[in-house]
Formats: structure tokens, C-alpha cells, sequence
């Protein structure tokens, strides 16, 4: 059985979140989920507040056959952070995905990546890694600018910071979500804290 979500929906482009103003990819006619990007804001800074340097890494997964679950994608994504971390000592990995299905008979994942900088600052490698370990469920599709690299020192921190965030909350878009079975979760988001 298929549901549609119920989640409270937000139709402007601006977000105020802890007394910031954040500027999102909405509009009256794009919606978002407030409740998503907060919490991927909040693990992005977490991210910031452990490491310091932190790389975001955006990608979009689809799958070659509908499931009514996301076993798929949570172990993925469980095995790939236990790759970073044999790979590139790697720890403390912060992650979101976002279920959706449209048009098409299977859903598609979009996910971000928050790592840590000092250990990672070009995700080149890990993407081809990443594409390679996904082509027997489904396609990986990398988009233009599918990177962040936030440094609190760097003086353009704050712009970057704002274009991540503005790229990520992309992941709470109303249109797509919400058609899954029932014991399926339209996102998830890592639980790291401070």
C-alpha cells in the first residue's frame, strides 16, 4: 500500500532556523519539509563542530526495480562509510538521504555526504568508488558542483556554508515524496552529536 506524507510543508525561500535566515531552494510552487532541512542543517554542523574542515558530497541513486523498503540504501551507505573508514580513517560520517519516485515505476535517493576535511578534500576517488559499488542495484548520477569544502577560517565560510545548505535542502522538496509502503521512511538522517 502506497501513503502520501503528512509532514508540515513550507512554501518560501527564506528558513529561519535557530535565529538564522536560511535561504532554501523553495518557492509557493516548490514546497519543502522544514522538519528535513533542519535536521540535515543540524548534522551539517555537528560535522563542522567535530572536525573543523568538513567536505559535502552530493550524488542522486536510483534503483533498477521498486522496493518497498530502503534496505537498499541503508546498507549502502552503512558499507560505504565503513569503506571510508578502512580506506581513510575516516570517522564520525554524517549523512541524509531522501526517498522519492515520480514518474517512474522504481524510487530514486538523494544523498549527502558530510566528511571529514582533514582526512578528505576531493571526492573524485570516493565518487567513482561510490558508482562502482552502486551499479548492480541501480544508476548513480553526480551533479554539477557536487561538492562543498567548509573551513571555518576560510573567508568565504559563511557564502559556502549558505550554497551547501541552499544545495542540500534540495533533499526536503515536497514533489516525489511520501509514495512508498508503509514501513518505509521518506528520509533519514545521521544522528551524530557533539
Amino acid at each position: 500500500m502506497l501513503t502520501k506524507s503528512r509532514m508540515k510543508e513550507c512554501g518560501h525561500c527564506f528558513y529561519n532556523y535557530k535565529e538564522e535566515e536560511l535561504f532554501i531552494n523553495s518557492s509557493e510552487t516548490k514546497g519543502v519539509y522544514p522538519n528535513i532541512i533542519e535536521k540535515i542543517v543540524e548534522q551539517l554542523d555537528t560535522c563542522l563542530a567535530i572536525h573543523k574542515r568538513v567536505l559535502v558530497v552530493r550524488f542522486d541513486l536510483s534503483l533498477n526495480e521498486y522496493s518497498g523498503d530502503n534496505h537498499t540504501i541503508s546498507t549502502f551507505i552503512n558499507r560505504q562509510k565503513q569503506r571510508m573508514f578502512k580506506t581513510y580513517g575516516v570517522k564520525n560520517i554524517g549523512h541524509a538521504w531522501k526517498r522519492e519516485r515520480e514518474t517512474s515505476k522504481a524510487q530514486h535517493y538523494h544523498v549527502a555526504l558530510f566528511i571529514d576535511g582533514n582526512k578528505i578534500q576531493y571526492p573524485s576517488k570516493l565518487l567513482r568508488q561510490i558508482k562502482a559499488k552502486w551499479f548492480k542495484h541501480g544508476r548513480c548520477w553526480i551533479p554539477d558542483e557536487c561538492f562543498y569544502y567548509l573551513e571555518f577560517s576560510f573567508s568565504n565560510f559563511k557564502q559556502t556554508r549558505g550554497e551547501a545548505i541552499y544545495r542540500l535542502s534540495y533533499l526536503g522538496k515536497t514533489r516525489g515524496t511520501g509514495y512508498k509502503d508503509i514501513q518505509a521512511k521518506n528520509y533519514s538522517v545521521s544522528r551524530l552529536s557533539r
